[in-house]
């Protein structure tokens, strides 16, 4: 963890009911409400880093090579849906 000169401070206004659960969050972890919200931006940025990782798909060795052919279409699904899932399954396969 840096030490305290190299961070950077900011400055966040919340509603008085946001501030008093984060007390109380803080409060609970023996923690300040700032150590709280540095721990909650942390691990928000973690998350979304995890969330953005690479899809490794793995394909058993017959078929690896062949083409997946077209996402069967879901009962009532429109013509936009479709080509999104279509979109979104090409690029997990990186077709």
């Amino acid at each position: 963890m840096p030490d305290t000169a190299t961070r950077t401070g900011v400055t966040v206004r919340l509603d008085p009911e946001a501030h008093a659960r984060l007390q109380d969050m803080a409060r609970a972890e023996h923690r300040s409400v700032a150590a709280l919200l540095e721990r909650l931006v942390e691990r928000e940025i973690k998350a979304r880093d995890e969330a953005e990782r690479v899809i490794r798909v793995h394909v058993a060795p017959e078929l690896r090579g062949k083409p997946f052919g077209t996402p069967d279409r879901h009962p009532g699904e429109s013509d936009r849906s479709h080509a999104r899932r279509k979109a979104a399954i090409d690029t997990l396969f990186g077709r």
